[in-house]
C-alpha cells in the first residue's frame, strides 16, 4: 500500500510539473504574439533585424515542445518569410531561399492542424484547389504566409524547373486569400498579383494591365501609406512598361514619405526606403 501510494504521488508530481511547463510555454507564446507589433513598429532598422532573428530561434525552440501551437506557427511563418524579404533576399539570395522554405513549411504546418489541409503540398493541382475551397477567413494568415514563402522560394529558383512547376499552387493560395480577405497584410494578395502579372512574359500569362490594376487596388487599400507598395510597383510594373519617369516618381515618393503611418508597418517602411534608394542607384540597369 505504501509503495502504491508513493508511486501515485510520483505520478501526480510528474503530471503537475508537465502541466506547469505546458502552461508556462503557452504563456510565453501569448506574450510573443502580443509583442509582435513591437518588432514590426521598430524604427531602428538594424535593431529590428537583429530582434526578429533572435525571436525566430526562440519560437522554433518553443515549437519543439508544442508543435501544434497555432500562434507559434504563425509567428514562425511570418517571421521567416518577412525576415527573408526585408533583410536577406537582396544581399544573400541563396540563404533567403532556405528562410522562405522554412516560413512556407511553418505555414503549411499551421494549415495541417485542420485535417482537410493535411498533405496539402503534395496534392495534385486539382486536389490542392479543391482543398482550398474549405478555407475560411480564419485561415487567411496561414494561406498568405504559405504563399508568400513559396513565392519567394520560386522567385529565387528560376533555374529550377521543379520549383517553377509549383507556382500554380502559389497562385491558388493567393487567389483564395484574395477571395477571403483582400485587405490582409496591406493588400498583400494584390501586391502578389501585381508582381506576378508584371514579371511574366505575355506568352506565360503576363499582363501589365492586370498588374497595374492590382497595384492600384493595393494602393487604395492602404491609401498609399504602405511604402513597399510603391517599391514593388516601380520595380515590376514601371520596369515592365519601361516607364522611367514613373519609376523615379514612385521611388522618390518613398524616399520623402514618413514611415510608420500605418500600424505595424514602420520596419517594413524603413526597408522600403532602403530598397528604393538601391533601385534608384541602378535606374540605368532597368531602362
Amino acid at each position: 500500500m505504501r509503495n502504491n501510494g508513493f508511486l501515485a504521488a510520483l505520478c501526480f508530481a510528474a503530471a503537475s510539473c508537465s502541466s506547469i511547463d505546458h502552461i508556462a510555454l503557452r504563456s510565453t507564446a501569448v506574450m510573443l504574439e502580443r509583442g509582435r507589433g513591437v518588432n514590426l513598429d521598430e524604427p531602428d532598422w538594424k535593431l529590428g533585424r537583429d530582434a526578429i532573428a533572435a525571436q525566430l530561434k526562440l519560437v522554433e525552440t518553443l515549437l519543439a515542445s508544442d508543435p501544434e501551437n497555432l500562434s507559434l506557427r504563425r509567428l514562425a511563418s511570418e517571421g521567416f518569410g518577412g525576415y527573408a524579404f526585408l533583410f536577406v533576399e537582396d544581399v544573400e539570395p541563396g540563404r533567403a531561399k532556405g528562410l522562405y522554405l522554412r516560413g512556407r513549411d511553418h505555414a503549411l504546418a499551421a494549415l495541417s492542424l485542420k485535417s482537410v489541409f493535411r498533405g496539402l503540398k503534395d496534392k495534385s493541382p486539382e486536389d490542392f484547389e479543391k482543398a482550398l475551397t474549405w478555407a475560411k477567413k480564419e485561415d487567411v494568415p496561414d494561406l498568405y504566409w504559405a504563399g508568400f514563402g513559396w513565392a519567394g522560394l520560386v522567385n529565387l529558383s528560376k533555374d529550377d524547373a521543379g520549383a517553377l512547376a509549383e507556382l500554380p499552387k502559389v497562385v491558388l493560395l493567393m487567389k483564395r486569400v484574395y477571395e477571403l480577405d483582400p485587405s490582409f497584410q496591406f493588400g498583400g494578395a494584390d501586391l502578389f498579383f501585381g508582381v506576378y502579372y508584371a514579371s511574366r512574359p505575355r506568352i506565360l500569362g503576363g499582363d501589365t494591365a492586370k498588374a497595374k490594376t492590382h497595384f492600384e487596388w493595393a494602393h487604395k487599400i492602404t491609401r498609399g501609406n504602405y511604402l513597399m507598395t510603391h517599391v514593388l510597383n516601380a520595380r515590376w510594373y514601371a520596369v515592365a512598361v519601361q516607364d522611367r519617369e514613373l519609376f523615379k516618381q514612385l521611388l522618390t515618393k518613398v524616399a520623402e514619405a514618413p514611415s510608420g503611418v500605418l500600424p505595424h508597418a514602420r520596419l517594413t517602411d524603413e526597408t522600403a526606403k532602403r530598397k528604393a534608394a538601391a533601385l534608384l542607384e541602378k535606374i540605368d540597369d532597368y531602362f
